[in-house]
């Protein structure tokens, strides 16, 4: 299936990818990444100039009121250039979580969160297996006499050093709900963790004894899970498109490398077995466009089909991406295993894009569940 982009669209990606091109060198992300930068803020303030944040965002909540598919081509752009900043976490995910949070959560965050003013993300899985049912979530929530007491450990938090607000996922006696944590909440420790993917930095979160009001309850037990999959699976979609802007930025990375890399008096280009490769990478890459495109064209209020796409988005694009990031290492030999060349950024983001928000197998199986309905 072929999308064509509409004239919004395409100045969207043009502006988009000018910028970051201007303002990003891989080789200085490198240099970012080895010194343990977990924000880059000059991108992250030209991110906010530019209102990518609120560009999604319904008018009548102080957006700009453009359409998912609108959005999702700016994850794409940055998928290919890999800037070091929580637009999927605090722009995608907690972003949507505010959105259907209560009225005065919505009406206080929401706005810090699309000027920039203020980060947010999501804390909700404890361990590998990534899934969210009452058995899996330890961390509690008790009734007291002043509203609840937060206690627990959530891992895989995505910026969560430089976030303001937590999004938490937590067990009370009454069912699962989303609280609020501010970052200078009393009890709350945030300890930097090892990261595959360093540019995206992860965080390990300890909760103990924090007071929550009743006023910081994002999202009640009534709701919690089907709103939780209902972010999750639109977040999906755009964590597809970075992953089709990855693929592609190593796709054209291999191809550039074929045509200045000169072996045996020929370019490597001229070799059948490089041609192959790149051939075999652009025809995954264009069936992995067409699967991303279609998760974030979707209908945001069908469930059944958001969730349906959302999951052949996440199984398919994360095989292509780690299919192609590998072959990108292969395509340009001993120096693509090296520190200095930027292939190992691509191989590694691929590696960490696969696990969030579940693995490929727990998006297959979900796949196999929705057709036996």
């Amino acid at each position: 299936m072929q999308f064509t982009l509409n004239e919004i669209q395409k100045e969207i990606k043009e502006n988009s990818t000018k910028l970051l091109k201007d303002n990003i060198d891989l080789l200085e992300t490198i240099q970012k990444v080895d010194e343990n930068c977990r924000l880059d803020e000059n991108i992250w303030k030209l991110v906010i100039e530019q209102g990518w944040l609120a560009l999604d965002v319904p008018e009548s909540d102080g957006g700009l009121g453009f359409s998912n598919t609108d959005t999702a081509i700016l994850s794409e752009v940055l998928g290919y250039y890999m800037p070091i900043i929580p637009l999927f976490s605090s722009g995608v995910v907690f972003k949507n979580l505010a959105l259907l949070s209560n009225e005065n959560i919505k009406n206080t965050i929401l706005p810090e969160i699309i000027s920039g003013e203020k980060i947010g993300t999501y804390c909700v899985y404890e361990n590998d297996k990534y899934l969210t049912s009452v058995d899996e979530i330890s961390t509690t929530l008790t009734k007291d006499k002043n509203g609840y007491i937060l206690n627990g450990q959530k891992k895989y938090v995505m910026f969560g050093d430089v976030s303001d607000y937590f999004a938490i996922l937590a067990n009370s006696n009454e069912g699962l709900m989303f609280v609020l944590v501010n970052k200078d909440s009393e009890g709350l420790e945030i300890n930097q963790t090892s990261s595959l993917d360093q540019t995206r930095p992860m965080c390990e979160i300890n909760m103990k004894d924090i007071l929550i009001s009743d006023d910081e309850i994002m999202i009640g037990t009534d709701s919690c899970i089907n709103t939780w999959e209902k972010v999750k699976n639109i977040s999906l979609g755009y964590l597809a498109m970075e992953q089709v802007g990855g693929a592609q930025a190593c796709l054209d990375m291999s191809t550039q490398y074929a045509k200045e890399r000169i072996q045996f008096g020929r370019p490597i280009g001229s070799f059948q077995a490089i041609q192959h490769i790149c051939a075999n990478m652009l025809v995954q890459l264009e069936s992995a466009k067409s699967v991303a495109y279609s998760a974030v064209r979707t209908d945001t209020s069908d469930d059944l089909e958001v969730e349906m796409s959302a999951m052949l988005a996440k199984s398919y694009c994360s095989e292509v991406f780690n299919k192609i990031a590998g072959d990108n290492i292969q395509v340009h030999g001993g120096i693509g295993f090296t520190w200095e060349h930027p292939a190992h950024l691509f191989f590694k983001k691929a590696k960490s894009d696969s696990l969030l928000l579940g693995t490929p197998k727990l998006a297959r199986d979900k796949i196999a569940e929705l057709l036996s309905l």
